[in-house]
């Protein structure tokens, strides 16, 4: 027997046991920080595409565009729309409380999800935070306090995952209608007592936010109030 031929075979054998095992290792220590890598690469892409998302759903609430297109690139995650996401109720001593459903539009990709809600996009860090501002202004100039408030009710049962997704931006059936889908509230002389409340899964974010924007409640101003409906196909 040649103990020569048989020592390189055994030396063949454990070396590639070795390299196997390092392969191994790497792999499994590697390959989680590389799909997280790509996670997050994915989620600050629909990020900045929820952005765009809300700048044509405002040019579709507000009747400067019937219709709008967009398109998300789901290699990764899913994205879907609710309709029953929470509600704005707004109070003041002179009238209301006046409450609106809202719906809104979620991405999700593991743990981490971004959020387009009553026309602000938000991230759904634990409580959540308002990452682009809504449509909801207060401004005080020399003691004139003024409040507009527009509330964009998205709807539709839009969901889709993995590839490309196109989402048709638009009013109930697909027209917009400003009689039909915008309803107003102007104050003709300043209220008093105004509360803003918001409910729904990132109730914490519309809290924290609206705090900070306004300043805390109550407060007396000047009060316009919009609400629209914009569905989602």
């Amino acid at each position: 027997m040649d103990k020569k031929g048989v020592s390189e075979v055994i030396g063949y054998l454990l070396t590639f046991g070795i390299v196997v095992a390092v392969v191994a290792v790497i792999y499994a220590s590697g390959m989680p920080v590389v799909e997280d890598t790509q996670d997050k690469s994915a989620f600050q892409s629909m990020e900045t595409s929820f952005v765009t998302l809300q700048g044509h759903t405002k040019k579709v609430a507000f009747g400067q565009s019937p219709l709008r297109t967009m398109k998300f690139n789901l290699i990764k995650g899913s994205i879907g729309a609710n309709d029953n996401a929470g509600n704005i109720t707004v109070t003041t001593d002179e009238g209301g409380p006046y409450t609106f459903q809202f719906g809104n539009i979620e991405y999700t990709i593991g743990t981490r999800k971004v959020v387009y809600e009553l026309g602000a996009v938000i991230e759904s860090t634990p409580g959540g935070n308002i990452i682009s501002d809504p449509p909801i202004f207060f401004t005080n100039y020399s003691g004139n306090k003024n409040v507009f408030i527009s509330v964009i009710n998205v709807s539709g049962d839009f969901s889709a995952g993995g590839g490309m997704a196109e989402m048709q931006i638009g009013g109930p059936g697909g027209l917009y209608n400003v009689t039909r889908d915008t309803q107003v509230y102007n104050s003709s002389s300043p209220v008093n007592n105004l509360y803003i409340n918001v409910t729904g899964d990132y109730s914490v974010a519309w809290t924290r936010y609206l705090n900070d924007e306004f300043g805390g409640f109550p407060i007396s101003c000047n009060l316009t109030l919009v609400s629209h409906n914009v569905s989602i196909s």
